[in-house]
C-alpha cells in the first residue's frame, strides 16, 4: 500500500518539494493511490492537474496542482482546492471524521 511519504519521494527524487495544507494532507490519507497516479499523470504532462478528492461526508472537491518556484527559485509543487469552498468543505469533512472517530 503506497502512503503519503511515497509520494513525497517521488518529488523529492525530481527535485521537486511538495506543497499541500495541512488539512488536504490529511484528508488525502487514504487516498494515496488515485493521488500518486494524478500527481504523476501531471508531471508527465499527461493530465489537466486536476485531482478529485472523496470527502468522507459524501461528495468530492476538486484540487489542481501546479508548478510554481519559491522565492528562493526552487521549484515546487503546489496543490490548492480548485475554489475558496473546496478548502472549507475539506474541514468540514475532516473534522465531522474526527468527531466520529471520537465518538
Amino acid at each position: 500500500m503506497l502512503n503519503f511519504e511515497s509520494v513525497e519521494e517521488v518529488c523529492e527524487s525530481k527535485n521537486i518539494t511538495l506543497v499541500l495544507h495541512p488539512i488536504v494532507r490529511k484528508a488525502v490519507k487514504g487516498f494515496e493511490e488515485s493521488f500518486y497516479i494524478g500527481l504523476r499523470c501531471f508531471l508527465t504532462g499527461e493530465s489537466d492537474g486536476l485531482y478529485f478528492l472523496p470527502l468522507e461526508t459524501g461528495g468530492y472537491v476538486r484540487l489542481v496542482f501546479s508548478h510554481r518556484r519559491s522565492c528562493g527559485g526552487f521549484p515546487i509543487l503546489r496543490v490548492d482546492p480548485l475554489t475558496p469552498e473546496g478548502l472549507d468543505r475539506i474541514k468540514v469533512a475532516y473534522a465531522s471524521a474526527s468527531k466520529t472517530t471520537l465518538e
